[in-house]
C-alpha cells in the first residue's frame, strides 16, 4: 500500500463534494385512520371522542454516502477522514433515499357549543406521540434538528420527531354580553349594549429538541450524539429557567464510538397564549353601522420562554434558558393591542 494513502491533507482525496438520488427511489406514502364517537350533552354541548393515527412510509432521508465504513478512534497516526472514504477523489456525497419512517398516535377530544342564549365556544385536547427516524421540518427555524448519526443503524434514529407536542389544548369562545340591552337610557344602552367578546387560548408542551457539542468521535465525518450517563434521567421533579433538563444525565462520547443518547432527547419548553377581543356595533340607520374592535394578543402578557443552551460543551449556557425566543416562526411577541372602526354599508 502507497504510504501517500495515509496522509490526510493529500491533494488527491477529498477534492469534490457531490450529491445523488437514489434510482429506485420509492414514493413515499402515508396510512391514516381513525376511530370517532359523539354525544349530545345538555345545555347544547357536542362532545367527540376519537383515536387518530397515521405511519408514513419511505420517507426521503439525506446522508452521507461516501462515509468511511470503519469507524476509528480519531487521533494522530489515524487516516484522516477523506483518505479512507470508499470514493477517495470526493469528499462528502449527499444521497437521497427513501428510508425513513413515521408513525403517529394521539387521543382527541372536543367540546362544541352552537349558538345558545349568545354564547358559542368550541375546545379541543389533543394527546399524542410523533415518532421517526429522520424529520424534515420547519419548527424553530430547522435549529432543533438531530441528523442521523449512523446509516448503518437506522433503528437507533428512530426517536420522538421534532414536531412531537404530547398535549395541546385550544379552544375559541364567542359570547354576546346580555348587560345594558334593555337599558331605559338611550345612552347607556348605545355605550354599553350589544358588547360581544371573544378569546382564543392556546396552551401546549415544547417540541422536541436535540443535543450538541460533541463532533465526529468516530472519524466518520459524521457528528456524534451525546450520551447518556447510566442511571441519570433527563426529566426534573421541578423544571426552572436555570435548569430546564438534567444536565448530569449527558456527557460527551468517547472517542471511538457514537453516541447513545436518542436523537432528540429533551422536549423545549412550551406555549401559553391567551388572545382577547372586545366587539361593538354602532347602527345609526338601517343601512349603516360603524363597527369598533379593540384586540389584545398575549393578553397577561405571559412570557414564553425560548430554547435552553443545548450544546454540552458550554456547561454555563447548558440547560439554561436566557431568553424568550425558540427561532424563526415560533411565537415570542409580548402584548400586543390594536384597536379598529371598520365602516359598513
Amino acid at each position: 500500500m502507497e504510504e501517500v494513502f495515509l496522509r490526510a491533507a493529500d491533494p488527491r482525496f477529498g477534492l469534490f463534494g457531490a450529491g445523488g438520488l437514489d434510482p429506485y427511489l420509492a414514493d413515499s406514502y402515508t396510512q391514516q385512520w381513525n376511530l370517532t364517537a359523539q354525544k349530545k350533552l345538555p345545555a347544547n354541548i357536542y362532545f367527540d371522542l376519537g383515536y387518530v393515527g397515521s405511519r408514513g412510509v419511505n420517507l426521503t432521508m439525506s446522508f452521507d454516502g461516501n462515509r468511511p465504513i470503519q469507524v476509528v478512534t480519531p487521533g494522530p497516526g489515524v487516516p484522516g477522514v477523506d483518505a479512507r472514504r470508499p470514493f477517495r477523489g470526493f469528499s462528502r456525497i449527499g444521497i437521497a433515499k427513501a428510508i425513513g419512517q413515521s408513525t403517529y398516535h394521539s387521543m382527541q377530544m372536543k367540546l362544541e357549543r352552537r349558538v345558545s342564549r349568545g354564547l358559542s365556544f368550541i375546545g379541543s385536547w389533543t394527546w399524542s406521540h410523533a415518532i421517526s427516524n429522520a424529520d424534515i421540518s420547519t419548527v424553530g427555524g430547522g435549529f432543533y434538528l438531530g441528523g442521523i448519526q449512523d446509516i448503518f443503524n437506522l433503528r437507533a434514529d428512530r426517536a420522538d420527531a421534532t414536531f412531537d407536542i404530547r398535549h395541546r389544548l385550544s379552544v375559541a369562545l364567542l359570547y354576546d354580553l346580555p348587560f345594558f340591552r334593555e337599558a331605559q337610557i338611550p345612552a347607556v344602552r348605545t355605550l354599553l349594549g350589544g358588547w360581544q367578546i371573544g378569546a382564543i387560548i392556546t396552551e401546549q408542551t415544547g417540541f422536541a429538541s436535540t443535543l450538541s457539542g460533541v463532533g465526529d468521535t468516530t472519524g466518520t465525518g459524521v457528528g456524534s450524539r451525546v450520551s447518556v450517563v447510566p442511571g441519570q434521567s433527563e426529566k426534573l421533579s421541578k423544571r426552572t429557567r436555570e435548569k430546564w433538563f438534567n444536565t448530569a444525565a449527558f456527557m460527551e462520547t468517547p472517542l471511538g464510538q457514537f453516541g447513545n443518547a436518542s436523537r432528540m432527547p429533551i422536549h423545549l419548553p412550551g406555549l401559553n397564549q391567551v388572545d382577547f377581543s372586545a366587539v361593538k356595533n354602532f347602527r345609526f340607520v338601517e343601512r349603516y353601522t360603524v363597527q369598533f374592535r379593540a384586540e389584545f394578543f398575549n393578553f397577561f402578557n405571559h412570557v414564553n420562554l425560548g430554547a435552553p443552551g443545548l450544546n454540552i460543551r458550554a456547561p454555563d449556557a447548558f440547560g439554561r434558558i436566557t431568553g424568550a425566543s425558540q427561532g424563526p416562526g415560533a411565537p415570542n411577541e409580548a402584548r400586543v393591542i390594536q384597536f379598529g372602526l371598520k365602516f359598513l354599508f
